[in-house]
């Protein structure tokens, strides 16, 4: 997972729990919980997502979806 704040910060995290309105995220072995309703910072399985809602330049957010798109065909191998 990962937390994006608007103000551009993007940290790396572990999801703990997740309910209707919040998540429980580790982040450098501290526990925090972000609001689902937050409109400052948010969690995302994707970094293109996160780069987005961020509001970051579209060269990187290009990237990390072409990134995305080639890694698609092998996730959907049979092993």
């Amino acid at each position: 997972m990962l937390i994006a704040s608007k103000n551009g910060d993007i940290s790396a995290a572990k999801l703990i729990s997740e309910t209707q309105h919040h998540w429980v995220l580790e982040v450098e072995k501290r526990e925090v919980r972000v609001s689902k309703t937050d409109v400052r910072q948010r969690a995302f399985s994707d970094m293109s997502d996160a780069l987005a809602w961020a509001n970051a330049e579209p060269e990187l957010i290009a990237h990390f979806v072409s990134l995305d798109a080639a890694k698609a065909p092998l996730d959907n191998q049979i092993p």
